[in-house]
């Protein structure tokens, strides 16, 4: 219904007006409305729940592979997740050092109370942005002439209407949602909060097509009831980045003090209970209707999908500085609560657990994402957008992530501008949302290293390098902020271009550095770009030898070691983003009727009618479109070009 109609429902008024309503205050509303405020626009924020806004319903933690990327992208375009989690952290960790460059990620353990305080207070303190306490149950909007439908506002179960220019709904784990342990169904969001109803019914009467997906959350026990001593303990690590390049360059670090986490194995015991208890999972009798994420399976699905494997890895970790509540990472499951009690007891250093939080299922409706165009506006309804779990994802970054895209161009559609579209190569969040809207997804999706067909050049270190520009044309970064990322990759450029214009000799000195690392001497004088390629060789190691070297930050010397080391790969690397690029650059127009081009296969045309992609690249990537359709595509664009229509 649109606005006049909703305003004739019995005890309706008009509540306000509007540039942009953002719907849902998790980790993508938050960075939705703050986007939108900070643009310039004005802006309200609704939430079920003042106290759960940015809650951190499934792990305490923020980070972690790929999708610590994510959150230094979030930071490099301006927005908050980062600052945030900087404030909150008790514990950091680099993941994969033993790996190559492009998976180093950062990943940190929250606290999960001060997170959300410092997120509603970060949020409460922005300009143009009012918060609101309300159930959205309908979406307004009005058919146009050509039949397409456009947002008009929202509307609350207490009948409040309010008037919006643009709508960003981020519903979360929320709409329609239900809890489930075994034989017991609650109708509730996470954490038993209040769940969402009428929303979901009200975009699939707009034509929106919905879906449904299940996920869940693991147990929660009183380190007091825990014998550490049975368990492998998990230090943190100070050498850390932050993940906000403002702090970073501020010459911030970690916390020195840091709150350890554990780990334990599962014992024959824990497979035991499970398998004997089987027939009450409602995983596996038919209770559960939504799809799971595979790669965060349940601990029953663990055992029941790689039955080669006998035990599983479990992480007790800290939900925060100040309570006792540990988090069972890895541990998640439906089964019924006496069970679950069983289970934990299992467990080495568990045996006298005491549960405070149970485990549960959630079901949840969720958005066909091949709807939305990449700017992660609705093909269906005009001046719409969604970002988040509603878009088929899991994962407070991969929601961040889309929720800092969906503000932009949320933002961009009130002020008439294009919208900003990242794409695969200059993001992981670009990855993200392509994947989503070409691809999309039957279940819910978690951001990899492996997905990203570009990630040596999509490091956590240089998100700022691909993404700040982006971030400043938007309104997001601040002139002060802008100009020293500026002075920082003039500092990257010189540093570069001295080590490889600086040259020392095979002195006594650079000969004991090498030989510590197995490497030959040079037998004449070498650039200490040649030295920095070697394997072992740090650009700090070369420091006694490198006479001439400035005064710089971690971050930059970082940057300029890894660009030395991988320069090789780097260029092969860029070759294949500049052939991404042609086609990407290849634009395909909105009128094209794929049914009249000859040569293409049925399922193309079927596939390109309903996914209308945007460029012969996205085209590339739609399921069931093959090579020789781009090239039946190339030649009709070629064609088009010299009747002079395109």
């Amino acid at each position: 219904m649109d606005i006049n109609e909703a305003l004739k429902t019995e005890h309706a008024y008009e509540a306000g007006a509007y540039d942009v309503a953002v719907v849902g205050a998790g980790h993508a509303g938050c960075e939705a409305a703050h986007a939108c405020a900070v643009m310039g626009l004005k802006t309200i924020l609704f939430t079920l729940h003042l106290d759960s806004l940015a809650n951190l319903p499934c792990n305490p933690s923020i980070g972690g592979t790929a999708k610590g990327q994510i959150v230094r992208e979030v930071d490099a375009l301006g927005g908050v997740m980062g600052k945030v989690a900087d404030d909150c952290l008790i514990q950091m960790r680099m993941l994969n050092r033993t790996k190559g460059p492009a998976v180093h990620s950062p990943r940190a353990q929250m606290d999960r109370s001060r997170y959300s305080v410092a997120m509603k207070s970060l949020l409460e303190d922005t300009e143009n942005l009012d918060i609101r306490q309300a159930h959205i149950t309908a979406l307004l909007a009005s058919q146009e002439a050509d039949g397409r439908y456009k947002v008009s506002g929202v509307m609350t179960e207490s009948k409040a209407v309010y008037k919006a220019k643009a709508v960003v709904i981020c519903s979360g784990t929320y709409m329609e949602s239900r809890t489930i342990r075994g034989e017991v169904i609650i109708e509730s969001g996470p954490d038993g909060l209040p769940r969402s109803t009428g929303l979901s019914k009200s975009l699939s009467e707009l034509g929106i097509p919905v879906l449904r997906f299940k996920t869940g959350t693991p147990v929660r026990v009183n380190a007091n009831s825990i014998d550490f001593s049975k368990m492998q303990i998990q230090d943190g690590e100070t050498d850390c980045p932050p993940f906000s390049f403002d702090n970073e360059m501020k010459g911030r670090t970690v916390p020195s003090e840091q709150t350890p986490c554990y780990s334990v194995w599962t014992s024959d015991e824990t497979r035991e209970v499970i398998f004997d208890n089987m027939d009450r999972s409602p995983l596996y009798s038919g209770v559960i209707k939504g799809t799971g994420p595979r790669y965060c399976p349940s601990i029953e699905d663990k055992f029941v999908k790689f039955k080669d494997k006998t035990r599983h890895q479990i992480f007790i970790e800290p939900m925060g500085s100040n309570t006792k509540e540990m988090y069972l990472q890895g541990f998640s499951t439906s089964l019924p609560e006496e069970v679950q009690v069983r289970m934990v007891h299992s467990l080495p250093g568990l045996e006298n657990a005491m549960i405070q939080r149970s485990a549960y299922a959630i079901e949840y409706d969720l958005i066909e994402p091949t709807t939305l165009k990449s700017s992660l506006e609705s093909k269906i309804v005009s001046g719409l957008f969604t970002a988040g779990q509603i878009n088929g994802s899991s994962g407070y970054e991969e929601a961040a992530g889309q929720g800092i895209v969906a503000g932009i161009n949320a933002g961009r559609f009130v002020q008439g501008k294009d919208a900003i579209i990242i794409d695969r190569s200059q993001g992981y969040i670009g990855v993200l949302v392509d994947d989503l809207v070409t691809k999309g997804t039957n279940e819910p999706y978690r951001m990899m290293t492996s997905r990203a067909e570009y990630r040596l050049f999509l490091r956590y270190d240089n998100a700022d390098k691909r993404l700040t520009p982006i971030g400043y044309e938007a309104g997001l970064i601040s002139e002060e902020r802008y100009e020293a990322f500026k002075r920082k990759y003039e500092a990257v450029a010189a540093e570069y271009e001295r080590l490889n214009k600086t040259f020392t000799g095979p002195t006594p000195e650079l000969v004991a550095i090498l030989e510590s690392v197995d490497q030959v001497p040079p037998s004449s004088g070498v650039s200490m770009a040649e030295l920095i390629r070697r394997p072992g060789v740090t650009y700090d190691m070369l420091a006694p030898v490198d006479k001439g070297r400035p005064e710089l930050t971690p971050d930059i010397t970082r940057e300029v070691e890894t660009d030395i080391k991988y320069e090789g790969y780097l260029k092969l690397e860029e070759e294949k983003i500049n052939k991404f690029s042609k086609l990407e650059k290849k634009v395909l127009p909105s009128d094209i009727d794929y049914s009249k081009i000859s040569g293409l296969r049925l399922e193309a045309r079927q596939k390109l009618d309903s996914m209308k992609p945007v460029s012969l690249g996205q085209a590339s990537r739609i399921s069931g479109v093959s090579p020789a359709d781009i090239s039946v595509l190339l030649v009709y664009l070629e064609t088009l070009k010299g009747e002079g229509n395109v």
